[in-house]
């Protein structure tokens, strides 16, 4: 099938374009003409800088495996660096490949990605993406087959961006957060201090964060002056990593996702509730979130 460097989906008001040769990412998810998620620069859908994009899934891991070491079953597996100059490897091999279209309509997507055991994740599996945009509604969705012959480790996630503007409000409810070291890794698992605790909307412009929270349930709502914007995930992600640089860059991601970061070193390690999977030959697994506006 002919690569496609942008697909459009439409429905109603709303507008999505996703780059299947460009990581299966989403570069823009319009709705009545607001940009739901930071749009991504023309300069980024043309030379490909995934990390400049909307939305991009999170397959077969989410965030850092510290060192690029792969610590499974007893066997440490060595992954590349794949972004440099990190020495981790970071949120898996999806959002760096060229995905497959299976299906289009007008207003719904189907990709592919096959994946066969090489450095970035040494087991073979098949990843799933599905978008469908609806009149005030986007549902993403996301699965993952093991099709290989070993068991494999395996996370899943979404790394969506959502504009920021003076007076955005964040809710959201969360029961502890993991600190992070110099190396951007997990170090202590803490409760919830009195300045990170969103049970109730509060301003989220300037906040800086870099953290993954648990026992999240699953529900977060960033409220503009025009609309609000209300994230449901579905009961496989109960762990959200929080991103906004507060450098400037008006934006926070949110990320939906099973495990915390680092989480096959942590669980070797003996950490309980990580939420790493085990997938046996021939097994999946799947997630999706809902995204959904509301005109005030």
């Amino acid at each position: 099938m002919v690569a496609l460097p942008t697909i459009e989906l439409r429905n109603a008001g709303s507008l999505l374009a996703v780059c299947p040769d460009t990581g299966g990412t989403i570069a823009r998810y319009v709705w009545r003409n607001h940009d739901i998620l930071r749009p991504a620069p023309e300069t980024a859908i043309r030379e490909r800088r995934v990390r400049q994009m909307a939305c991009y899934p999170l397959v077969p891991y989410s965030n850092r495996i510290a060192d690029a070491f792969l610590l499974e079953g007893g066997r440490r597996h060595r992954l590349r660096a794949n972004a440099p100059p990190e020495a981790h490897a970071l949120h898996g091999f999806g959002w760096q490949r060229p995905w497959q279209v299976a299906s289009r309509e007008a207003d719904a997507l189907t990709l592919t990605l096959l994946h066969g055991a090489d450095e970035d994740w040494p087991f073979a599996c098949e990843a799933v993406q599905t978008f469908r945009l609806m009149e005030d509604q986007l549902q993403l969705g996301l699965s993952l087959r093991n099709t290989g012959v070993y068991a494999m480790p395996a996370g899943l996630g979404f790394h969506p961006y959502f504009p920021l503007s003076p007076g955005t409000t964040l809710q959201a409810e969360w029961k502890s957060m993991w600190t992070m070291d110099v190396d951007s890794l997990p170090s202590e698992l803490t409760p919830i201090s009195a300045e990170l605790d969103f049970s109730r909307a509060r301003p989220v412009s300037g906040w800086k964060v870099d953290n993954c929270f648990t026992g999240w349930n699953g529900y977060a709502a960033l409220d503009y002056a025009t609309h609000c914007v209300r994230i449901e995930a579905g009961e496989a992600c109960r762990t959200i990593v929080c991103f906004a640089p507060a450098d400037g860059r008006d934006f926070i991601a949110l990320e939906p996702v099973t495990h915390v970061n680092n989480a096959f070193a942590l669980e070797a390690e003996g950490v309980a509730n990580t939420g790493v999977r085990t997938l046996r030959p021939g097994e999946s697994f799947d997630i999706s979130i809902l995204i959904r506006i509301e005109a005030h």
